[in-house]
Parts: structure tokens; C-alpha cells; sequence
């Protein structure tokens, strides 16, 4: 009996170790080099924080792209405020297929925006974010292209923004390509002698922007920031390709029988 008990716990093992690994996906995009810069502009009263462009690879076949900034300017007694941070990545990568044969590969591109843009109808100053796209590009020829819509704010105006463009897709062979990402968050003030609050763009996730930098009554209190930025999602599928039928040939058409 205590042999029959045995033989059927060491089957459960059996069964248990031998369970199959879930196979990785037949394309993948294989990431090569790359030239990414976030570059701040900074004059009279003003602050700017993160600046980051973060490259990850989730799964072989997928690629997240997340550009992170704030800016900040509020009146200086001597001159105007302006504040700025500039983002720009060209990443290289490939494009590559176990077996090609049979087979289309997709390449999907999605973008998103999410951040908060602030003013006062006492300061004077703007916020603004503006040129968020990437293109996808193979030599001189680009594939395809997502772009978040600008948004501006002044004269006490305030925008929470949550956009997003695509997915667009494309049908490409394996072989090397090029993405070009784009992200600018901005604000300016005018001259001011007397104190007076700032305008932002917070693009990022905290601690990026200093809390002193905004009003205990600021209209976005308590808003969930982990998301801020400016992220592009890349992805590859495959299907079987579908043979065209030649011009002038029915194929498989049946006929009706004649009476």
C-alpha cells in the first residue's frame, strides 16, 4: 500500500517538472545603439527636473521608450523666466525572424502623454509640452509615425492631460531600423517685482518636481504621477502570409452545373 502511495506522489512529480516553458516569441527586436539627449534651457527664476529617457524591453518582442521632465518658472525682478527641457533618442534596432518563410511580420507603434500643465491668473507666465512623436524609419524611409497632440496653458488656466495616438502599424521585413523620439516641456514668465507664483509643465513622476515650486491649494492635488511622461511602445507580431490569387484565376470557384 505504502508502495502504491509512493509510485503516485514521484508520477505527480514527474508531471510537475516536465510542465512546458512557455516558448518565446519567433520575432524579436534586438536593440543596437543609440544617441539619447535631454538637454535644459534656464534663465532668471526657474527650476527643471528628471530628464530622463528610459529604454526598457519588457519581452523580446516589445520595446517601451519613457521620456520623464518638469519645468518651472515664476517672475524674476530683473528679467523674464524661461524654462525648458528638450528630449531627443535616436535608437537603432533590429528586426529579426526565426524562419521568414511563410511568414509577415507587424511592426506596431503607440504613444501616450500624461502630465499637468499649470498658471495663474496672477503671474502672467505659460506652461506648455509640445512636439511628443516618433518615427520609425528604415534608412531615408520612414515607416510610420505617432504624435501626441501640443497643449498650452496661460492666464490661470490648468490641464490634466492623458492623450494618446495609434496604434499604427506596418508591415516590415527583418533587417535594422531606426526609431527618432521627440519631447519638449516649456514655461516662461515676464519681469515681475512683486512675489508671484510659478507656471509648470510636470512631466514626471515625483520627487521631479519640488513641492515648494506650488501652491498647497494647487488644483491637481493628490494626483496619481507615476505614469508622467512622454512614452512610445513598440511591438512586433507575425502571421501567416496570405498567398494573392493571380489576376484572371477564380481559384477554388465552383460552378453551377448547367440544365
Amino acid at each position: 500500500m505504502k508502495l502504491k502511495y509512493l509510485l503516485a506522489a514521484v508520477a505527480v512529480a514527474l508531471v510537475t517538472t516536465a510542465a512546458p516553458r512557455a516558448a518565446e516569441p519567433a520575432v524579436a527586436i534586438k536593440l543596437q545603439g543609440r544617441h539619447g539627449h535631454a538637454t535644459p534651457v534656464r534663465q532668471g527664476c526657474t527650476h527643471t527636473g528628471a530628464g530622463n529617457i528610459d529604454v526598457a524591453q519588457p519581452s523580446p518582442d516589445t520595446v517601451v521608450v519613457t521620456m520623464t521632465g518638469v519645468a518651472v518658472a515664476t517672475g524674476h525682478p530683473c528679467k523674464a523666466s524661461v524654462a525648458s527641457l528638450d528630449f531627443d533618442l535616436e535608437q537603432c534596432f533590429e528586426v529579426v525572424l526565426d524562419n521568414p518563410a511563410g511568414k509577415r511580420i507587424t511592426l506596431t507603434a503607440e504613444a501616450r502623454v500624461i502630465g499637468l500643465l499649470r498658471s495663474h491668473c496672477k503671474g502672467g507666465g505659460s506652461a506648455e509640452e509640445s512636439g511628443a512623436c516618433a518615427t520609425v524609419s528604415c534608412g531615408p524611409t520612414s515607416l510610420l509615425t505617432v504624435c501626441a497632440p501640443a497643449h498650452t496653458v496661460a492666464g490661470g488656466e490648468n490641464l490634466s492631460i492623458n492623450d494618446r495616438d495609434g496604434p499604427v502599424s506596418q508591415v516590415v521585413a527583418p533587417g535594422k531600423y531606426t526609431l527618432h523620439q521627440k519631447f519638449r516641456v516649456s514655461t516662461s514668465h515676464p519681469k515681475a517685482i512683486l512675489p508671484c507664483k510659478a507656471a509648470s509643465a510636470e512631466f514626471a513622476p515625483d520627487p521631479a518636481l519640488d513641492p515648494l515650486w506650488i501652491s498647497y491649494w494647487e488644483p491637481f492635488k493628490g494626483a496619481q504621477k507615476k505614469d508622467f511622461g512622454f512614452q512610445v511602445t513598440l511591438k512586433v507580431t507575425t502571421e501567416d502570409a496570405k498567398e494573392e490569387q493571380p489576376a484572371g484565376k477564380p481559384g477554388n470557384l465552383k460552378l453551377g452545373a448547367s440544365r
